[in-house]
């Protein structure tokens, strides 16, 4: 079973503006391989603002500056999601939204694949938690990263499922995800599932 954990930080509200990815590949239940690359948002979507989103993940237009733009890294993600047996993502209706997004605006066809949510999972596999931010699910399982990078972000996303797993004494995703009622989600080139 391949789970390959995602995430984007964005340099603004707009879906365009991808300023760093994310992601966390794992197999066996252990993590087998991480990616990592700055972005550089398209011409129109890279301001930074507002100044908290910059405060947030740390990422400045000068450090994106020089960096690839989408088009230039999508060969290397598509891959390793058409690769997966599913894709997680905390809060997933953003990273996949943006991603379909993005590919959308350079006319790039994303590869369909399978997804879930660890925000939504959480919810129903620990409802005794006060908050099932990704921070507040990583300190849960006592799990240390450093939030809102999206290569740290998507290795937590990825211990935190592996972690549910665990919790419910199931051996796949789809069988957590059946188990605890959460739909499947589905991006595919004809059309957006969200869970």
């Amino acid at each position: 079973m391949k789970i390959v954990a995602i995430d984007f930080e964005t340099a603004n509200y707009s879906n365009l503006s991808i300023c760093s990815v994310g992601i966390a590949i794992f197999e066996n239940n252990q993590l087998a391989d991480t990616y990592y690359s700055l972005v550089r948002p398209p011409k129109g979507y890279g301001w930074f603002r507002p100044d908290w989103i910059t405060e947030c993940h740390g990422i400045s237009h000068t450090d994106v500056y020089n960096a690839p733009e989408f088009p230039a890294i999508a060969p290397e993600l598509f891959t390793r999601l058409a690769a997966a047996d599913v894709v997680v993502a905390h809060n997933a209706q953003f990273d996949m939204h943006v991603l379909r997004s993005t590919s959308a605006h350079f006319n790039l066809p994303c590869p369909a694949f399978d997804y879930l949510c660890t925000l939504t999972l959480g919810r129903r596999v620990w409802p005794e938690l006060k908050s099932h931010s990704l921070d507040a699910l990583a300190a849960h399982i006592g799990h240390q990263f450093d939030h809102h990078h999206a290569q740290a972000d998507a290795g937590a996303a990825g211990w935190i499922l592996l972690a549910m797993m665990i919790q419910k004494g199931i051996s796949t995703p789809c069988d957590l995800a059946a188990a605890v009622g959460v739909p499947m989600g589905r991006l595919d080139i004809g059309g957006e599932k969200l869970a």
